[in-house]
């Protein structure tokens, strides 16, 4: 009797139990909002694992640093071609690919190239002088110049300031000094120091590697020692060889000379007066390039139609340039400048392109080409939309989120409404420590968003702050990624781009 009673009250449980299963399935799946709906494609799709494995990916050697028009960048442009395929982004470039391709010349450099150092050992008469060779390491010492001629110079060192001739601004660093087939050390920036807007704008030209080092050119050196970050955004001119070097190289050569390079550098700042010289060095550089006149770059436009019937022609962009350094002549993987910021962009691609429901705008995702070469592809992109600007609501453009524990954003001061969504998104979904601040951007662009501002767009230029990270140097590799911030910035780029979608 027992088992019987057992056995009916089982049966009834389970017959209860079949009978409400449906209904309560499809409750449930009634009550599935569309938050709920945007949250489970995130949680499914935005990983950190999933995140790191992008920038692993890209960061792959064989890649060889992704040079703009560079046989390494077009294998970059199809991991992320194949990846909107994949997913099933509509292809929105030219011819109806996912490609928007502009002319891009490039130069590759290769092993063999060196650089050394030449210091002079006096003896009774000058005719007895010895020069005795330092040769210096790759990264720790020097880069390659990004557009470096091809060649194998010798010839003397002159110090040359900031490589600056401003007679408009009263300043140059070549008065009084013979630099005609010489190899002239110029530094970064300018000898400005003030922060005013109108002042910074007097200067900004001649901050841009182009312009230092055409002026090289225009005295008539042969080569050029820049104390600065290796990078490909200067202009290419044949014959002219160039490199990176460090605080190491430089301080050699100001050794024996009477001078520290520091004090020489806090003299110029104060006095506003030049203070080159004949350093009584001599530099070896070998430079083994090649420049490829007809190379092409391509930003890669895929997006997720929005739903509604109306304002679906409206557009929320995210970028972030898929570009490096390449080999100079040793690969630099730019793990987080900008494989991180590219990994973001996948992962929130992947998320809204597999979510249930789609923002009523369309979210356009451009990764974009050619940054590290100066801005090229966002230039491009900027005078051949591919979208009408009016039309566009924001651009969302990510720059260096692998790395720090906080999250950053900044915006045009004619568009102030914008901060809210980045802060409406990191207080409800994200809770990391945010800071933002609102910029005129008159000078010094140094990212894809700022090219997008100058043109009128609505721009929210994000990136990840903090300690950590490594800026075009070997050491930027996945191992300095911190994949938490990583996913923390992909989520919040995620929730900001649905927020002003939906709006």
């Amino acid at each position: 009797m027992k088992l019987r009673t057992i056995s009916i009250s089982a049966m009834a449980l389970l017959l209860a139990a079949a009978s409400l299963t449906p209904a309560f399935a499809q409750g449930r799946q009634m009550q599935m909002t569309d938050e709920q709906k945007y949250l489970d494609a995130m949680h499914r799709n935005i990983t950190s694992d999933k995140l790191f494995g992008y920038v692993e990916q890209l960061s792959d050697s064989t890649l060889e640093g992704r040079l703009a028009g560079s046989p390494g960048m077009a294998k970059a442009v199809s991991i992320v071609e194949n990846y909107y395929r994949e997913w099933g982004l509509k292809p929105a470039g030219d011819n109806g690919s996912y490609i928007q391709e502009f002319p891009h010349p490039c130069v590759e450099v290769f092993p063999g190239s060196t650089i050394d150092i030449l210091f002079p050992v006096y003896g009774q008469k000058r005719k007895d002088t010895v020069w005795i060779s330092k040769s210096y390491p790759w990264a720790d010492g020097w880069f390659a110049g990004g557009m470096t001629g091809n060649g194998d110079i010798t010839a003397d060192i002159v110090y040359a300031g900031f490589g600056v001739t401003a007679p408009e601004l009263g300043y140059d660093d070549y008065a009084g000094i013979d630099v005609r087939g010489k190899i002239v050390l110029v530094e970064g920036e300018t000898p400005n120091t003030s922060r005013d807007n109108d002042t910074l704008a007097m200067w900004y030209n001649h901050t841009l590697h182009q312009t230092k080092l055409n002026n090289a050119v225009a005295h008539g050196a042969i080569g050029l020692l820049y104390l600065w970050v290796p990078g490909p955004n200067a202009p290419y001119n044949e014959g002219f060889v160039y490199a990176h070097v460090t605080d190491t190289v430089v301080n050699d050569i100001f050794r024996g000379t009477g001078r520290t390079y520091a004090e020489t550098v806090k003299k110029i700042y104060e006095t506003k007066k030049p203070q080159s010289f004949h350093t009584g060095k001599k530099a070896h550089i070998r430079m083994n390039a090649t420049y490829n006149p007809d190379a092409t770059g391509k930003n890669i436009v895929g997006i997720v139609e929005g739903s509604d019937p109306v304002l679906k022609n409206e557009y929320v962009i995210i970028s972030a340039h898929l570009d490096h350094l390449g080999m100079i002549p040793y690969h630099i993987a730019g793990a987080n400048d900008n494989n991180a910021s590219s990994a973001a962009l996948l992962g929130a691609a992947e998320a809204l392109a597999k979510s249930q429901v789609k923002p009523k705008r369309t979210v356009v995702f451009l990764s974009l080409d050619g940054e590290e070469a100066g801005l090229t592809g966002s230039t491009y992109y900027t005078t051949h939309p591919l979208f009408p600007k009016e039309k566009v609501k924001a651009v969302i453009n990510l720059e260096q989120v692998g790395a720090g524990e906080m999250l950053s954003a900044s915006y045009p001061y004619n568009f102030p409404d914008l901060p809210k969504y980045t802060q409406q998104a990191n207080d409800k979904y994200v809770h990391r420590i945010l800071f933002q601040r609102e910029s005129h951007y008159v000078t010094r662009p140094r990212t894809d968003g700022v090219v997008f501002m100058k043109a009128g767009y609505p721009v929210l230029d994000i990136r990840a702050a903090g300690s950590g990270g490594y800026y075009h140097h070997p050491k930027d590799n996945p191992s300095s990624i911190n994949p938490e911030i990583l996913q923390s910035a992909t989520e919040w780029l995620y929730w900001t781009a649905i927020m002003i979608a939906n709006e």
